[in-house]
């Protein structure tokens, strides 16, 4: 893979712009999001593939957990 290196400005509300070339490398479409991370000295724009809803990541914590069925139960009928 290819590294690719572009300068672009900041604009006065903070904005950049990807580069179409690097947007259309990494399949980037309009509107789509991407996340921001912020480490020491660098920021990293990701490409984000999907975003659980807040109920779904709830629900893979609860998995980890040990529930009794009763408990899953009354989860289930909650929900609904």
């Amino acid at each position: 893979m290819k590294i690719e290196e572009k300068y672009v400005k900041v604009g006065e509300r903070g904005q950049v712009v990807i580069p179409k070339a690097l947007r259309d490398a990494e399949g980037i479409k309009p509107n789509q999001l991407v996340k921001i991370i912020g480490e020491p000295g660098q920021i990293v724009i990701r490409k984000v593939s999907h975003i659980k809803e807040p109920e779904d990541v709830i629900f893979d914590i609860l998995g980890k957990m040990k529930l009794a069925d009763k408990d899953w139960e009354r989860i289930h009928r909650q929900r609904e």
